[in-house]
């Protein structure tokens, strides 16, 4: 099992990166914010993931032992492969993720592509317990009530989105508003409410 990889940082490619160790290069998968962390012919000492398939061994690279961690307990989940939890954690931080599966924040989940309703209620039943053991959740001034994963309780997100759609917003700032206020949105009741809330920063 490969836990880590020092050497140079040789080439980035698309959402790769290329990282040099004593003449071997190794290509590693990873999420746009590494590419940033990792500069051209710095040298790094790169978490990763061997993931070993029939027909391909990949490598997946993290910027930190806590996003390795959380790649593994979300591979756990029936449904979501290595592509998918990659696009995760590049996509919510892991505090805000650990949130999410907490409160039963269903919308902030499905804003990542690849992950529908179906798949997120699965996240929270099967994460509850173990996404403790990864990061604290994120906190705000006013404790969120446990929520539950039945699609009787959580608000519909096509809905929401569909919504603001008809206002004249772009999925991508809808997107972008629902990952900045997670937290204050997982507190919201209702669908009006919510909707209020990214309003107010659409």
């Amino acid at each position: 099992m490969i836990y880590s990889l020092t050497g140079t940082i040789h080439q980035h490619i698309a959402d790769t990166t290329v990282i040099d160790v004593h003449g071997i290069g190794y290509w590693v998968h990873r999420t746009p914010a590494a590419k940033n962390a990792w500069p051209l012919h710095s040298t790094q000492t790169i978490t990763v993931h061997y993931h070993v398939r029939e027909d391909a061994h990949t490598l997946y690279g993290f910027e930190s032992s806590e996003e390795r961690r959380a790649f593994t307990m979300l591979l756990s989940v029936s449904g979501i492969g290595p592509k998918v939890a990659l696009g995760i954690i590049a996509n919510i931080r892991i505090a805000d993720l650990v949130h999410a599966i907490q409160t039963g924040n269903i919308m902030l989940i499905t804003q990542v592509p690849g992950i529908g309703k179906k798949t997120a209620e699965r996240m929270i039943i099967d994460l509850k317990e173990k996404c403790l053991e990864i990061a604290p959740p994120s906190t705000s001034n006013t404790p969120s009530p446990p929520a539950s994963p039945s699609t009787d309780t959580q608000p519909d997100t096509d809905d929401i989105v569909m919504a603001l759609r008809q206002l004249g917003y772009q999925k991508d700032e809808i997107k972008r508003v629902f990952m900045a206020h997670a937290p204050k949105l997982a507190q919201m009741d209702t669908i009006e409410d919510q909707i209020k809330i990214l309003l107010k920063y659409l």
